[in-house]
């Protein structure tokens, strides 16, 4: 083997590695994005549970001031507002910890693995 085919076959061994780590560059940065359009969306819907945390406040203030607040918390829990707003409360809980979820597995999917030792001979 002469020198100029060393030196074209280490050429191609670099071009090699070059788009190895401009793939993997790639891969990482969509599953990033990937993740923070999953946190915003955490965001949104935690913003949402503290809209329903408020609404049932106010509610309950509001019967309380009315004098009409039930005296047991089964009557409290009878409200068709408040059972309305607990129920979805919870369904928007499971979505949060869905994407939670969705987060964790995208994160597991790049844990660094080991590399083999690199071909250097030449």
């Amino acid at each position: 083997m002469t020198i100029w085919e060393k030196a074209v076959l280490n050429i191609q061994k670099g071009v090699q590695r070059i788009a190895l780590v401009a793939s993997t560059f790639a891969e990482r940065v969509s599953a990033e994005i990937a993740i923070v359009r999953l946190r915003i969306r955490i965001n949104d819907i935690q913003a949402q549970i503290n809209e329903m945390h408020r609404t049932i406040g106010r509610t309950v203030v509001d019967l309380i001031q009315s004098n009409a607040a039930p005296k047991a918390a089964e009557q409290l829990l009878k409200q068709e507002k408040i059972a309305a707003v607990l129920s979805e409360l919870t369904e928007r809980k499971k979505e949060m910890q869905d994407l939670k979820n969705d987060i964790q597995s995208e994160q597991d999917a790049f844990k660094p693995a080991a590399q083999n030792p690199e071909d250097t001979t030449l």
